[in-house]
Parts: C-alpha cells; structure tokens; sequence
C-alpha cells in the first residue's frame, strides 16, 4: 500500500475529554483539508495508544507529530519507545516512520503566546508597564528539557520589553505556580497556561494552585489582579502549525480540500469489513449496529438523533458523561449516523472505537498479536515498570472492573482464548493505572 499517513500523538486523559478533544479536533480539519491519505491521532491515556496505532494505518510513510508544547520526558522517552522508533527516521516492515519536532518547538508559537497575552491587555484595558505575565509550562523532574520552551516563551516576552514582568512557572516543576506572587510585583498577572488542550490541568490544577475561581473574569489574589488566558493550543492557527511540521520531513503533504465528513481515515482492517458487510449484510461491534446503508446503537428504541460528521458523533458519545475508556460497554444509544457510502460504516466505527476494526481484521485472519503484562513491564521505565509483578489479587479486581465494563475481550490475559469476537491485545493505560492504584490501596 503506498500513500502518506499523518498521526498526532497527545497525551489523553482519564478525566477530561478536552484533552484529547483538542487533538481528534485537529485531526477532523486536517482530514477536511486532505492533506494525507490516512490521518488519526493517538495517546498514551486513551485509544487508539501510541504502541498500536501503526497498525491501524497501510500508507508505506507514516509521519508523526507529537502535539505537545515542549520536548521532554513523552517526546523524548515515552513515544520513541512506544512506536519502537531508531530515531528521527525508521524503518520497519516496509514503513518509513517519521518523528517530527513536537509542536511546542514550532517558531510561530511566540505569536500566538503574544496574540493571547495583548488580547487580555486590550480587553481590560490594562497598563501594560503595570502587568505581569506569568507562562505556565507543565515541567517534570524527569526530563528538564520539559521547561525550555516555557521558559523561552517568557524570556522573549522580557526581550519585548512591552510587559512590565514575565516569568516562568510550572505546574510539576520549580519554579511552582505559587511561586508568580513572590517573583512578580505587578498589580496584574496574565496566567496563561503554555499547554495544547483545555483539559483538566487547565481547568482544574492550574487554577488550584494560582488560587483563582473564575477563568472568565478578573480574580483577586493577595491583592492582586488576576486574568487568566486560553491556552496556548486553543489557537485556531494550530492545525497549520502541525502541518508545516510534518511537511519538514519532505513529505507531499498538500491541501486538497476534501469532499464528504468520511474520508482520510486509517485504512487497516476497511476491506474485510466492507467484505463482510457484503456478505453478511449487518454488523455487530460492541454495542453498535452497522448495514451498508447505516450506523445504531443496538439499544435504540427509535432511530435517534441523526449525526453527520466524526465531531458529532465523537462529542455525543463521549463527552456527557465523558468515558476514558471508549469501548467501554456504557456506549450512549439515541443516535444514528446515516450512510453516503458503504465505506463509511468503516470511519464510523473507527470513530467510535478507534484501532478496533484493524485488530478485529487481524484476528479474523490469525494474524493478531497479543502483548503479555511481562511485555508492558520489561519496556517501561516509567510507572508501569515491572507491572508484571503486580499481585494476583490486583490482577483479578482490575479485570473485573476494567475488563468486565468493556466490550473487548483481554486476549493478552488469556491468550488461548480463540473464540473472542472483539480481542484486546494489550492492557490498557486504564487498566494499568487502575491497577496501581488498587494496589496502592492494597499495601
């Protein structure tokens, strides 16, 4: 298969779907703009995750860009292990994989920290010689290259000389958030959180420790006034940020606006279910029906709300309540989705529960490979190292309350088990933080 598949790698959550939201919002344009032949994204808290999404792609160039906004310990660590990556370039079975600079590296960032930081000094009419802006950056002691560009961004606000402050703080990092009140003497602060999603680290852990209620309006802090900005990835210039990454590896990736809301999804897996559907006629995955002609929930009493687009459909089945787990057996019924083509029923499904059809392809054809929790354990360096060793106990209550909610059946668990419909191969990051969760519990 030839082609140029294009995937964002973020970060995900288990509590907020903004995290991810931003992302899938990014990879939604990016498919209308066409600029690939695939196009997905991946995470390492949610589906589809950074060690599979490969396999969900057929293009023989693959480029990945990691929409984060500094290079550290995921950028740097966590993803080049994950895709089992050389380098900046790989080679493997056929596939050039290709790692882009993370998005946070991108020159015209500065812009839009700028743009942001002067819409709040216009908005409130502020005395720019008489406010602070402070930029927020994640940080983490494992990997200080993580505070270089938050610390760059407010380096350049100082060279502008326009601010009458701008100082560097971190939410998982020295200098910490708390820290702005002593560094800075200004009457007004701009907190802008130098972050790509609005998840809950923007809108819950930044304004904890700022100790700041309102995100909307002006806060009052140790007598002083507090605005708080957008972060930085809620630009609408992102996408084509993200774009001239990825063109940097010399890749063809042009915009050729692209017609119908089902196109440029990844393609593994798409011709055997388009060939079962011919022959079988209707579908079941998990909880959702599919015939040539339309998508359902299975429970639906009537036909439900007629969705036409991936964003509709993402937004109504996993944001109220929102499900960190999307294959989850809690799948929201009262909608349907019709069908232009019959190979839409693939993107939808691919919508619904992202990498599923590539592993249910593969395990139709013999071909699926499970990964053993010793698997997991051996590679990581991080919290899951060793996961392997987790006691038996902890073992079986996590597959109880992670594996018994879900539509998927853990093949990596019980690898002989032939007969699965819908196999999971690999413990999910779900599944593993549960589990260490109850095993701290446990001890």
């Amino acid at each position: 298969m030839s082609g140029v598949a294009l995937i964002l790698a973020g970060h995900g959550s288990h509590v907020s779907a903004n995290t991810a939201g931003i992302v899938w919002s990014a990879v939604d344009r990016l498919r209308r703009w066409g600029v690939a032949d695939e196009i997905t994204a991946c995470f390492w808290k949610e589906a589809p995750p950074f060690s599979q999404v490969l396999d969900t792609v057929e293009a023989d160039d693959v480029v990945i860009v990691p929409v984060f906004t500094a290079r550290g310990y995921f950028t740097s660590e966590v993803i080049p292990t994950e895709f089992g990556l050389a380098g900046d370039s790989t080679l493997r079975a056929g596939k050039r994989i290709q790692l882009t600079r993370p998005l946070g590296e991108h020159p015209q960032l500065k812009s839009i920290v700028e743009r942001q930081l002067r819409a709040i000094v216009d908005r409130y009419e502020l005395a720019p010689e008489q406010t602070a802006a402070a930029i927020i950056g994640h940080g983490t002691s494992r990997n200080r290259q993580s505070r270089d560009t938050a610390r760059h961004q407010a380096e350049r606000i100082r060279e502008l000389n326009w601010l009458g402050e701008a100082v560097d703080v971190y939410l998982d990092d020295e200098p910490d958030i708390p820290s702005l009140y002593e560094r800075t003497s200004a009457p007004h602060i701009i907190a802008l959180p130098y972050f790509v999603a609005d998840g809950s680290h923007v809108r819950q852990d930044i304004p904890r420790a700022l100790g700041i209620a309102e995100l909307d309006s002006v806060n009052r802090v140790r007598d002083r006034s507090v605005y708080y900005s957008e972060p930085v990835g809620a630009d609408e210039s992102i996408c084509q940020l993200i774009l001239d990454l990825a063109r940097e590896t010399g890749l063809p990736l042009q915009r050729k606006d692209s017609t119908g809301n089902w196109r440029h999804f990844p393609r593994a897996g798409r011709r055997v279910l388009l060939q079962a559907l011919e022959s079988e006629k209707i579908l079941q995955f998990g909880q959702v029906m599919v015939n040539e002609e339309r998508a359902w929930h299975r429970d639906n009493e009537t036909d439900g709300i007629a969705l036409s687009a991936p964003a509709e459909l993402r937004a109504f089945i996993r944001e109220n309540p929102f499900r960190p787990l999307v294959t989850s057996a809690d799948l929201p019924a009262g909608w349907r989705v019709d069908l232009d083509a019959a190979q839409d029923a693939h993107a939808v499904i691919e919508t619904i529960y992202p990498g599923l059809v590539a592993d249910w392809a593969a395990n139709k054809r013999g071909a699926l490979k499970s990964e053993s929790l010793e698997d997991i354990g051996l590679r990581q360096n991080g919290m899951f190292k060793d996961i392997h060793r987790l006691p038996q106990n902890v073992i079986e209550m996590t597959l109880d309350k992670i594996c018994g909610n879900c539509v998927r059946e853990p093949a990596w668990w019980s690898p002989g088990d032939a007969g699965a419909t819908l196999p999971c191969r690999s413990a999910c990051n779900l599944w593993l933080s549960t589990a260490r969760q109850l095993e701290s519990r446990a001890s």
